[in-house]
């Protein structure tokens, strides 16, 4: 369920102040961190390591240099006691000395981390974790380009990991007054370390200034909430924090399939991995002790030589500098999406290419579908013919639904469904432009190493707590990606009432005939999921979204009692999960509070009413348990 207020300009939020839309951003953080963290979860920093040999034996082996390397700077200084550590050879330890980068001051501030005196300040604790991660980075470039045999001169860090100048800082793209305590970056392995911070550079994509002065969570690799001291009241709100901070990076970056973050409390660290489907959380790794400090180095290796992809990019959208555009690709090969097996080494998957510069939703959770659409064309742009010149002609639309990891049995595949529709309603000319035609799509595989094996993109998620789905059901989370024509307006775009009446007897014209023709049923119809079309001036409505669809075809496999859809227009039969099935009077009802929102808060900020007490009446649909919002909706039928 999509059970929270919407962006700041969107329907939903109207009548909310900035406060009560802060508020519901951490309320929503907490339900998350209790929900969906798994926590102690043994082998973080070993799913960061390279797919590749000799990259993942390069970072074990610089990462052992450099934890000897500091171990014995911090025995020489009384640091830790000569049992703690091991030997290092005199090389090494002389090369730390004629560094460049970091100086005495980093290193003072290394010592006084390690020594985990209590008492410091949480902006004195940022400095001097700070300075570990920047002497790490230094370490490992100097490592990977000297003539020692630490590792094969042929392989060099991908990247260098390090933390922004600025610390306790808004992120330029930040929606509110929050603050991030220490952002984290990933630059070229050559960057001048001096010069970085002495511009304070960060955005390494566009190279602009002002954006290097002012980073964003556009330019995070993730970001690392830090506490005083360990305890849990500060673990917990750190937490939250955090899972605030990610979720505003899923938001702004749009080609990451999952995302790193960090919670230190102290001396203490806790590393994280978000997915679609739920956050895992390390043990606590204490950084006082060698094994904590060597754990935490080979992390650091870790992403510098690993491939993008185990940083959480998606290699299959990529940003097109010269061009100003995004190109995405979209699965074709439909053999792939109907076979029973997660990996097909012998082939290649089958890819058409899209570009677009216009992003028409983003990934406004930390979990769930993830859902992006991307407003885009089949031809590539040139300098010549930059992307700004054409009109868009396809929606793309990535997600990561709940699914069957049985692909031929998956009964609630939206490709399978829009193919059905398509296959059914071609010749009905009436409804033409009315339901999405699909051009390209299927699900997401990855190469995990070069010249390896193609894999499905796909994580393992919970089961469902309100769900009695067949038993048979293997509850995880696909990557699918999805090219259809035409290209919808949302509803606020509307000029009129009467267009509005227009477009949504359109929609639901559609939605009949797909029941009774092609035997499936929506169950998700929302603002979001009605669009318009315009041609010649006549508008048209749009039924799109199938992501909850299910095949009434198959009475067995449709579950009773699972709530689904969009929160403010969910029928009470499917908020109180009632045990009576789900019909296309469960849709009907849902258009009755769409009329409604809209009639309380228009269509949008120039047609919005002036009126409070209907804003309060009519939030009811979304504030409070289940239970309540149910009988509010009972009420005001």
């Amino acid at each position: 369920m999509k059970h929270t207020l919407g962006q700041k300009n969107m329907v939903s939020s109207r009548g909310t102040t900035s406060t009560q839309m802060s508020q519901s951003y951490k309320d929503e953080a907490m339900r998350d961190v209790e929900s969906y963290l798994e926590k102690d979860i043994p082998g973080i920093v070993e799913m960061a390591a390279p797919c590749e040999e000799v990259y993942r034996i390069a970072a074990i082996r610089v990462a052992n240099a450099i934890a000897k390397d500091l171990d014995e700077q911090l025995v020489a200084a009384g640091v830790v006691g000569s049992n703690n550590t091991s030997p290092v050879t005199a090389s090494l330890g002389a090369q730390f000395e004629n560094s460049t980068f970091p100086n005495g001051s980093d290193f003072a501030q290394i010592r006084l981390l390690c020594a985990n005196k209590p008492g410091i300040s949480e902006a004195t604790l940022c400095r001097y974790f700070n300075s570990l991660i920047r002497f790490v980075a230094c370490r490992i470039r100097e490592l990977a380009s000297d003539t020692l045999d630490t590792v094969n001169n042929d392989v060099m860090p991908r990247r260098l990991v390090l933390p922004t100048a600025q610390m306790d800082f808004k992120c330029h793209d930040a929606k509110d007054t929050e603050r991030i305590d220490i952002g984290i970056i990933s630059v070229p392995s050559d960057t001048a370390f001096d010069a970085f911070y002495l511009t304070k550079c960060l955005d390494t994509r566009t190279r602009d200034n002002d954006a290097k002065r002012n980073p964003g969570y556009a330019d995070m690799l993730l970001v690392v909430e830090a506490k005083q001291s360990m305890n849990t009241t500060n673990l917990e709100s750190g937490q939250a924090q955090l899972f605030r901070y990610t979720r505003r990076i899923y938001q702004t970056q749009h080609n990451r399939r999952f995302l790193w973050g960090m919670v230190l409390c102290g001396a203490f660290m806790q590393v994280y991995v978000f997915t679609p489907s739920h956050a895992s959380a390390s043990p606590s790794i204490d950084i006082t002790t060698i094994e904590g400090r060597g754990l935490f180095i080979q992390l650091l290796a870790n992403w510098s030589f690993c491939e993008e992809h185990l940083l959480g990019y998606d290699p299959t959208i990529k940003y097109l500098e010269n061009l100003q555009c995004w190109e995405i690709q979209v699965p074709t090969d439909d053999s792939r999406n109907n076979s029973s097996s997660d990996s097909l080494p012998e082939l290649e998957p089958r890819v058409r290419s899209f570009y677009s510069n216009t992003i028409l939703v983003n990934a406004n959770r930390l979990f769930g579908r993830h859902t992006r659409c991307f407003a885009a064309v089949a031809e590539r742009p040139s300098i010549e013919c930059p992307i700004t010149s054409m009109t868009p002609t396809v929606n793309i639309k990535d997600s990561w639904p709940e699914a069957d990891k049985n692909l031929s049995e998956d009964m609630r595949d939206e490709i399978r469904q829009l193919r059905k529709i398509s296959s059914c309603l071609e010749t009905d000319t009436e409804l033409r432009n009315m339901y999405p035609v699909i051009e390209a799509g299927g699900c997401v595989y990855l190469q995990q190493k070069s010249h390896g094996d193609w894999a499905l993109d796909y994580v393992k998620c919970h089961g469902s707590k309100n769900s009695d789905g067949p038993k048979h059901y293997t509850p995880v989370r696909v990557h699918k990606r999805v090219a259809t024509s035409p290209v919808g307006r949302p509803l606020n775009k509307l000029k009129s009432v009467y267009e509005l009446i227009i477009v949504m007897a359109d929609a639901m014209r559609c939605h009949s005939a797909i029941v009774e023709k092609c035997k499936i049923l929506h169950r998700d119809i929302s603002t979001n999921n009605v669009l318009f079309t315009r041609e010649d001036g006549i508008v048209k409505g749009l039924l799109i979204d199938f992501d909850c669809a299910f095949d009434l075809s198959s009475p067995n496999n449709i579950p009773r009692t699972e709530r689904t859809g969009t929160l403010p227009f969910m029928s009470v039969g499917n908020l109180e999960g009632s045990s009576v099935p789900r019909t296309a009077l469960d849709d009907w009802e849902s258009v009755i509070y769409i009329l409604c929102w809209y009639g309380v808060f228009g269509l949008n900020s120039a047609t919005s009413p002036d009126n409070a007490d209907s804003h309060k009446e009519i939030h009811r649909w979304i504030e409070g348990d289940i239970k309540q919002m149910a009988k509010a909706k009972r009420d005001h039928l």
